[in-house]
């Protein structure tokens, strides 16, 4: 946020912080004011003060809030192109070079997973690429996200047909069931996704990863968290681990020359081995 925001403004964000522990001064500042803007328009009020009464008044309104910040916009195999990639560009030789004894391991992320279709997806995908042999694989797709409620139904896999917007249910009907209208991810698929709270500007992150997917989630933040975020994921990747970022989000600068381009169009980039110094704490705004 600017460095002389309102007192109101400020006195805002600390209950948000307090109530949910989302530190929201690390969104850009006119997204922020936006997403407020919204939700006053809808209680009528034009000053963070009467917001924030609300707020403390109505305990459901920080959910709608959070709603606002966290967009959850995500549906299975979501740009099929970037998937295909993905699959032909990546996966498929690293399952070759993988498929030994001692060495049949993979380590995926989904950095930013909403209510988990992303991950499920890549759990398909593996399912589809290794068959029969998929017991035989020490499988672990990691998915994160800062929202607790969709991570939530994230858990639950259970799915409405907008979730199939890209691909349909019926090409996915082997790793679905149909019950009442709603669809229900198989066991199988669900067992080899973990979901967890996190926050990439103020956790920790995991390491020797393979590949992580970060998509349509940095557009929130400055160009400085970027570059932070970038670096951790550098640290994060094993030599040779593969990065996937969303079509509008683009390494610029010193920070490119942490990775290489595997696929440029899809925005698939390969970690350069490079020795970093210890990345600084996260921009704050």
């Amino acid at each position: 946020m600017e460095e002389h925001s309102p007192p109101e403004l400020e006195l805002l964000l600390r209950y948000i912080a307090q109530e949910c522990g989302i530190d929201c001064r690390k969104y850009k500042p006119n997204f922020l004011v936006r997403r407020l803007a919204s939700r006053m328009r809808v209680h009528r009020v034009s000053d963070y003060q009467s917001y924030l009464y609300i707020l403390k008044k109505h305990p459901e309104e920080l959910d709608a809030l959070l709603d606002n910040l966290t967009i959850n916009l995500t549906y299975f195999f979501r740009d099929q192109s970037a998937f295909e990639a993905l699959r032909e560009e990546v996966l498929v030789p690293l399952i070759r070079q993988r498929d030994r004894p001692g060495r049949r391991q993979l380590r995926l992320w989904s950095a930013g997973c909403a209510t988990g279709e992303e991950p499920y997806s890549l759990a398909i995908l593996l399912h589809q690429l290794l068959g029969t042999n998929l017991p035989h694989w020490d499988i672990s797709i990691l998915a994160t996200d800062l929202d607790e409620k969709a991570l939530q139904k994230a858990r639950a896999g259970v799915y409405d047909a907008f979730s199939f917007r890209e691909v349909s249910a019926q090409a996915l009907s082997p790793f679905f069931s149909l019950q009442n209208g709603r669809y229900h991810l198989a066991p199988e698929v669900k067992s080899l996704v973990v979901f967890q709270r996190h926050d990439l500007l103020g956790n920790s992150y995991p390491s020797d990863m393979d590949v992580i997917l970060c998509r349509n989630v940095l557009i929130y933040f400055t160009r400085e968290q970027h570059d932070h975020i970038f670096s951790m994921f550098h640290r994060a990747l094993r030599d040779g681990g593969v990065l996937v970022t969303g079509k509008t989000e683009i390494m610029l600068g010193p920070i490119a020359a942490l990775f290489k381009s595997i696929n440029l169009r899809e925005h698939i980039y390969r970690k350069v081995r490079t020795d970093l110094p210890r990345s600084p704490a996260p921009p704050q705004e």
